[in-house]
Parts: structure tokens; sequence; C-alpha cells
């Protein structure tokens, strides 16, 4: 039982901040003191003692007032001193800290689709159009995953748009990628582009 006691006792750890917590500028004994800052902030936001900060670390009550200071330095957090119940007590707060993670999960560069997905959705590609594809339109799919950063999905979604009308068109589905990737969630309906034949479009355009 205690060993299951061990292996399940956790506290929680912000996914954001335990991947990018490097570009808040903080060391890994920061990380530490704000793990145990979370945790506590869970039932109180009473600046804790720094001898129970520093317990069970290799580090001091020094060390926990520097890095206290320094996050506060660095607007990580905030802390107050206000007279309750007769007495002077500091209370912290750590909304400061998630303001900057949602500016870091809002700025971060989408992750790059994985190799397999790549090769993934050409062979679908090419499985669907019964042949395999010419260099110009390896080239022109490859432009939408690394210059427009559209996603495998995505691509594969529109692609499947245009083979329902029976279309096999890189240049339409290029079409419908445009419109799809302006419009708003709630607002995206599964329709086909206009062709404009007034303006001599072939949609059948490799």
């Amino acid at each position: 039982m205690i060993d299951d006691y061990i292996r399940y006792m956790n506290v929680p750890v912000n996914k954001v901040l335990l991947d990018n917590y490097g570009a808040l500028d903080i060391d890994e004994r920061a990380m530490i003191v704000i793990i145990r800052l979370v945790d506590i902030h869970q039932h109180s936001s009473q600046l804790p003692e720094f001898t129970s900060l520093s317990k069970g670390t290799t580090m001091s009550e020094g060390d926990i007032s520097k890095v206290i200071q320094e996050l506060m330095q660095k607007g990580l957090m905030e802390v107050e001193t206000i007279r309750e119940s007769g007495k002077y007590i500091e209370r912290f707060n750590l909304e400061p800290l998630y303001s900057r993670l949602v500016q870091i999960f809002e700025t971060r560069e989408p992750a790059k689709p994985e190799p397999t997905e790549i090769r993934s959705l050409f062979e679908y590609v090419e499985g669907l159009y019964g042949r395999v594809i010419s260099p110009n339109e390896f080239e022109r799919i490859n432009s939408w995953l690394e210059d427009s950063k559209y996603s495998p999905e995505a691509i594969r979604n529109a692609v499947d748009l245009a083979y329902q009308n029976q279309i096999k068109s890189l240049q339409y589905v290029e079409r419908i990628l445009g419109q799809t990737g302006r419009e708003k969630t709630e607002a995206r309906v599964e329709r086909m582009p206009v062709r404009s034949w007034l303006e001599g479009e072939d949609v059948y355009d490799q």
C-alpha cells in the first residue's frame, strides 16, 4: 500500500511551465520553489516560512530568500504585507507567472509535422489520385507545409473535399485551404469555392 502511495502521490506541475521555464529566465532551483509555491497556493496564499520551503532540498533559507526576490524582480510573483487579526502577514500572488505562461503559449511557433505525418500525407494523396504525384505537385504540397504552415490534416481535409466533388486539382485544393484558413472555426462550412469560368480558370490544372 505504501508503494502505491509513493508512486501516485503527485503535486501539480503546469505543463507549459515545465516545458518553457527557460524562456522565463529562471533556473532549476527557482523552478523547484515555484512548484512548491503552486502546491501551497491551492489552499493558502500566505507566504510560507523559508524553512519549510527549503526542507528536503539542497537549498538553504538564504537561497530560498534569494530565489523569492529573483522571482519578484522578474515580475513572476507578487508579495504584499497585510494586517490580519492584529498580525502582519505576507501573502503571495502567482497571477503574473500565469500571465507570462499564457503569452509564451500564444506566441510559440506551432510544432512542425513529424516526417511520418508528411510521408503519410503524400501516400494518401497518391492513393486517392491513383498515381504517383508529379514533382510540381510535390513542391506545391511541400510549400503548403513549409511556407503556409498548413497542417497535414488540413491539407488532407481539403484534398478530400475536392475529391468528393470529383476534382483532382491542387490549384483547387489551394483555394479550399485559403478559404478555410480565413474563416472562423464556428463559421466553417464544407462548401466548394466558386469556379471562375470568366477568368479562364481550369480546375483540372495541376
